[in-house]
C-alpha cells in the first residue's frame, strides 16, 4: 500500500494557491516539480462548456484545448434508438452481441 503525503503549492509570497491532500492505497508517487509556471487568460477566453484545457504548450505559453463531446438531444435519441435496435436484433437472432 502506497502512501503519498500532502503537497502545498504556494506563490513567491508564501500564499497558498492549492493543497493536494494525502492519499494511500493503490496510488502513484507524485512527480517531482522542478519548475512551476503560470499563465493568465482573459475572462471568457475559453468556453468551458465546449472545451477543457488539456495542457499548456511550453513554447508558446498557450493552452492546448480539447473539445468536449456534447451530445445534442437529437443525437441522444438516435443513439438510444440504435441501442434498442441492436438489443432487439441480439434477442431475435440469439446472441450477436
Amino acid at each position: 500500500m502506497n502512501q503519498v503525503g500532502c503537497r502545498i503549492i504556494f506563490d513567491q509570497d508564501g500564499e497558498i494557491i492549492h493543497i493536494l491532500g494525502e492519499m494511500r492505497g493503490n496510488v502513484l508517487e507524485r512527480k517531482e516539480i522542478k519548475k512551476l509556471s503560470s499563465i493568465d487568460l482573459k475572462y471568457g477566453a475559453i468556453d468551458f462548456k465546449k472545451h477543457k484545457i488539456f495542457s499548456v504548450d511550453i513554447e508558446t505559453q498557450e493552452p492546448v484545448l480539447e473539445e468536449i463531446n456534447t451530445e445534442t438531444e437529437e443525437q441522444r435519441r438516435i443513439r438510444e434508438l440504435e441501442d434498442t435496435l441492436l438489443l432487439q436484433t441480439d434477442t431475435e437472432i440469439g446472441g450477436i452481441l
